[in-house]
């Protein structure tokens, strides 16, 4: 599975690399450790408006499922793009990689849950100089799994990630998500060790 998800990884960089965002465990990694790990399912983030751009540069070997709020469904006909939260890609059975959609207004990034929670866009990811990709900015990676029903299917490290932010970073996640479901995430990860 390693092999598949470097060389999809690989398609995308080289095609897309400019649209695209990391996002999940990777975007952590990158983060705390400026460590492109790729030997788990890899989480990346895509602008609406490019994600058909990107799903072209899937090889047909990997089946493509797109989620929205009601459907799920491999054929792109079936569904609104407007619609789409997120595509699950597979290999055979394994799922290898996610494409969460997010959406811009007026260069502003709108968190999914809530449109009135707005960044310009520039302000929602980092640059790796050394991978030379970009990630999303781990306040928001958290927004994401501690408030979003999609299974990021990894292992939480929810106490070492928020213990690497900024005051400025661990504040933004406490206005969005807030404190009673940090605390709920803390504990449900000490339980899980």
């Amino acid at each position: 599975m390693d092999n598949h998800i470097q060389t999809l990884v690989s398609q995308i960089n080289t095609n897309v690399g400019n649209l695209i965002k990391y996002n999940g465990e990777v975007a952590k990694q990158l983060f705390m450790r400026d460590e492109f790990n790729l030997n788990c399912k890899v989480d990346i983030s895509v602008e609406r408006k490019f994600l058909a751009e990107v799903l072209k540069y899937i090889p047909n070997l990997y089946t493509i499922k797109l989620y929205d709020d009601k459907h799920v469904t491999t054929n792109f006909t079936d569904i609104q793009f407007s619609e789409v939260t997120h595509a699950n890609v597979y290999y055979d059975t394994d799922l290898i990689m996610t494409l969460i959609v997010y959406d811009v207004e007026q260069d502003d990034w709108m968190f999914r849950w809530n449109h009135n929670i707005r960044l310009p866009e520039k302000n929602i990811y980092f640059h790796s100089i050394r991978w030379d990709v970009d990630y999303i900015k781990p306040e928001i990676v958290l927004m994401y799994e501690l408030l979003d029903p999609i299974d990021y299917q990894q292992i939480p490290n929810y106490r070492s990630v928020i213990d690497s932010l900024s005051y400025y970073q661990f504040v933004m996640l406490r206005l969005v998500v807030g404190d009673e479901r940090i605390n709920q995430a803390l504990i449900s990860e000490k339980s899980a060790m």
